[in-house]
C-alpha cells in the first residue's frame, strides 16, 4: 500500500468477476479513483492471487460459476489469518438476503450493481484510512516485538492462571530451543516454579532447557487488560554476576595480601629511621618521616578493612567467643586511640560503673569495633571537645555508647550508613579519608557476636553510636522458640527471615562454624531448659560434604526437626540421611511456613509450662 500526492491511501485492489464487461467497467472505476488494480475472472484465481500477491482489498462478485463469492470468502478467511484483508462483495440480485449471507460468511461490506462511483469512492477511502491505521499499528507492534526480542534478559508474560501468553527471544533460548514459541505452556512446566513462587520470591533457582539449574533474579509486575490480570516477569541469570563477585573477592584478597608484605617492611624501615636507628635525621626530615609513617599506617588500616571484608563476606572469619568483662576492653580501646585523639585535640572520657556483667565475644574483634567507632567520633569532633564512652546494662543486654558533640548525621544518610561503601557528602567530616567500610564491618562483627549496633543523632547535637551485646546470664522464658537457618546465600537468609517473621525469630548464618558460634551465644544468653533451636533449616549447597553437613545438623539440635530447604539434594539422598526436605525452587513462602508451623505446634505440645 502506498499514498498518492493528495495523501489519500492508494490501494492495491483485486477485482474478481467472471463477466468481462462488468469486470472491465469496475477496473476502470477503481483506476480512475487512483488505485492500483488487478483483475481475475474466476473464484479459484481470486483465492490464488489473494494468497500470492497480498492485495489490500478484494472486490468480489457473488455469482461466479466455478466458485461463487460465498465460497471464495470462506477460503480467504481460512487461508489468510496473519493480516486483515477487507472483502467487498458485489451483486445485481434484488433483496438483501444474499448480502446478509455474505456478511455472515466473512465478507466486510457490499455494493449493489450497477455500482455508484461516489459510493465506491467513499468506501475505498474509508477502508484506505482503516488499512493505513492498521499498517501503522502493525509497524508499532513489530517495533515493540523487536525491542522485546533484543532485551538480553528473559521477559515472559503470564495470564492469571500462570500460562505463558508471550515470551521474548531470550526466554525462548533460555527455557526452550530458541525456535518454537512458549505460548500456552504453564510457568511450572517451562520455568520449574509456580506462579505463586514467582510472585513471592525475588531470587530463585530455575532449570535451563539444556539441563542444570541456575540462580535467577526475578522482577515481576502485575497489570490488567479488559478486567483480566496479567503478569510480566523479567528473569535475569545471576551466574555470571556471582562468578564475577567471587573473582572480585578473590582478587581483593590476593592484592591485599600481596600489599601487606612490602608495606610491613616499609613501615618498619620508616619507624627505624624516625627513631634514629640509622643515625640522626636532619631536623627538616623528621616531619617527613613521621608523615610517611602515618600515611603508611593509614594504608595498612585500609588493607586490613579489605581483608576483613573479604573474610566476612566469604564466611571465612572465625570468631573466638569467650566470656569477657567489657570494662578492661573499653579502657584498652581508649588507650589505643589516645594518641590519635591528642593529635586531633580531642579528649576521651570513659564512664564504667562497677559490677558490669560478662558477655561472650571475641576480644580482638570487639577492640576493632571500638577503634572504628572511636576514630569516627574523634574525626567528627571539633578540637577541644570530648568523646564520651559510657557502659550500661540491663538484665538482658550490655550497652556501650560512644557519643560526640559534632553537627550530627543527616537523617537521609542515617538509614544506609551501616551498608557497604556508604559515605555521606563532603560536608560531613565523619567519613573523610575513609572507604565506607568501617561501619559496615562494625555492624557485621557485632551481629556475628550476637549483638546489634545502632545510632542516635539530633541535628546540631552530635551522634551516639550504641553497641548492644547479650548478657551471659540473661534469662528468657523456656517456651520461647527460635529457628536456626544455615544458608551461604545472604539474600536467601533475608528472604526466609522475612517469610517466617510472623511465626518465630530466625537466626541466619552462612555455615556450620557460624552456627556453632551462634549456638554458644544462644545457650549463654538464654540459660533456659530449651536452649537449642526448635528447628534447623539448612541448604547443603557449598557446605562441603553433604552427608557430613547433615550429620552435623542433627547434632546441633537433637530431638528437633531438621529440614533441608535446598535444590542441591534429591529424594534418594534425603531418604538415606533421614531428614525432611523441601525443594527450594518448588516450595515458596506458604509451604515453608506450613512446615515451620507444624514444628512449632509439636514444640508447644512438648514444652514444659
Amino acid at each position: 500500500m502506498h499514498r498518492t500526492m493528495s495523501s489519500v491511501p492508494a490501494l492495491r485492489i483485486l477485482v474478481a468477476d467472471d463477466i468481462e464487461v462488468s469486470r472491465l467497467q469496475l477496473c476502470a472505476l477503481v483506476q480512475a479513483l487512483g488505485h492500483e488494480v488487478h483483475a481475475v475472472s474466476s473464484g479459484a484465481q481470486a483465492v490464488q492471487q489473494a494468497v500470492q500477491q497480498a492485495p489490500d482489498l478484494v472486490l468480489l462478485d457473488l455469482l461466479m460459476p466455478d466458485m461463487d463469492g460465498f465460497a471464495v470468502t470462506e477460503q480467504l478467511r481460512s487461508l489468510i489469518y496473519d493480516r486483515w484483508l477487507p472483502v467487498i462483495v458485489t451483486s445485481s440480485l434484488e433483496g438483501d438476503e444474499h448480502f446478509i449471507h455474505a456478511l455472515l460468511g466473512g465478507a466486510d461490506d457490499y455494493l449493489t450493481r450497477p455500482i455508484n462511483p461516489s459510493l465506491l469512492e467513499a468506501k475505498l477511502r474509508h477502508y484506505g484510512r482503516v488499512l493505513g491505521l492498521q499498517s501503522r499499528l502493525a509497524v508499532q507492534s513489530q517495533r515493540q516485538r523487536d525491542i522485546n526480542d533484543n532485551i538480553l534478559d528473559a521477559v515472559i508474560t503470564l495470564n492469571g492462571h500462570g500460562s505463558i501468553e508471550e515470551a521474548n527471544f531470550a526466554a525462548m533460548r533460555l527455557f526452550g530451543d530458541g525456535l518454537h514459541r512458549l505460548d500456552g505452556q504453564s510457568c511450572q512446566q517451562v520455568l520449574g516454579v509456580s506462579l505463586e513462587q514467582l510472585m513471592s520470591q525475588t531470587e530463585v533457582s530455575l532449570a535451563r532447557s539444556a539441563g542444570g539449574q541456575f540462580p535467577a533474579e526475578l522482577a515481576l509486575s502485575e497489570w490488567r487488560e479488559a478486567g483480566r490480570v496479567h503478569y510480566t516477569v523479567v528473569v535475569r541469570d545471576l551466574t555470571e554476576r556471582q562468578h564475577m563477585a567471587r573473582m572480585k573477592d578473590e582478587f581483593l584478597a590476593t592484592v591485599s595480601h600481596e600489599l601487606r608484605t612490602p608495606l610491613t617492611s616499609v613501615l618498619g624501615a620508616l619507624g627505624l629511621l624516625a627513631s634514629g636507628a640509622a643515625g640522626a635525621l636532619p631536623k627538616a626530615a623528621l616531619p617527613l618521616a613521621e608523615a610517611a609513617k602515618r600515611n603508611g599506617e593509614r594504608l595498612s588500616r585500609l588493607i586490613d578493612d579489605i581483608l576483613d571484608l573479604t573474610k566476612l563476606e566469604g564466611n571465612q572469619m572465625v570468631l573466638q567467643l569467650r566470656p569477657q568483662h567489657l570494662a578492661p576492653l573499653l579502657r584498652e580501646a581508649l588507650s589505643a586511640n589516645q594518641g590519635y585523639a591528642q593529635r586531633a585535640g580531642v579528649h576521651l572520657s570513659l564512664e564504667v560503673p562497677e559490677g558490669s556483667p560478662q558477655v561472650r565475644l571475641d576480644a580482638d574483634r570487639f577492640l576493632q569495633v571500638m577503634a572504628n567507632l572511636l576514630s569516627n567520633a574523634i574525626k567528627h569532633s571539633p578540637a577541644g571537645d570530648t568523646v564520651y564512652v559510657v557502659l550500661a546494662w540491663t538484665e538482658a543486654v550490655v550497652r556501650v555508647r560512644v557519643r560526640d558533640r559534632g553537627p550530627g548525621i543527616d537523617p537521609k544518610f542515617r538509614a544506609r550508613m551501616f551498608e557497604k561503601f556508604s559515605q555521606a557528602d563532603g560536608s560531613d567530616r565523619r567519613t573523610q579519608g575513609g572507604t565506607g567500610l568501617g561501619l559496615y564491618i562494625t555492624r557485621m562483627l557485632v551481629e556475628r557476636m550476637g549483638g546489634r549496633v545502632a545510632v542516635d543523632s539530633v541535628a546540631g547535637e552530635g551522634a551516639t553510636f550504641i553497641v548492644e551485646l547479650p548478657v551471659m546470664d540473661a534469662k528468657l522464658p523456656v517456651w520461647a522458640p527460635w529457628l536456626l537457618h544455615i544458608d551461604s546465600d545472604v539474600d536467601a537468609r533475608r528472604r526466609v527471615a522475612d517469610w517466617l517473621s510472623p511465626l518465630c525469630p530466625v537466626e541466619g548464618v552462612a555455615n556450620l562454624q557460624q552456627a556453632q558460634d551462634l549456638q554458644e551465644v544462644q545457650v549463654l544468653q538464654k540459660q533456659c531448659v530449651r536452649q537449642r533451636p526448635v528447628m534447623v533449616l539448612a541448604d547443603p549447597q557449598t557446605q562441603g560434604s553433604a552427608e557430613d553437613f547433615c550429620a552435623a545438623l542433627q547434632r546441633l539440635a537433637p530431638g528437633h526437626v531438621v529440614l533441608l530447604y535446598s535444590d542441591a539434594v534429591d529424594a534418594d539422598f534425603v531418604a538415606r540421611v533421614g531428614l525432611n526436605w523441601l525443594q527450594k525452587s518448588q516450595a515458596g513462602r506458604d509451604q515453608l511456613r506450613a512446615a515451620v508451623q507444624a514444628a512449632l505446634v509439636k514444640n508447644n505440645q512438648e514444652a514444659v509450662p
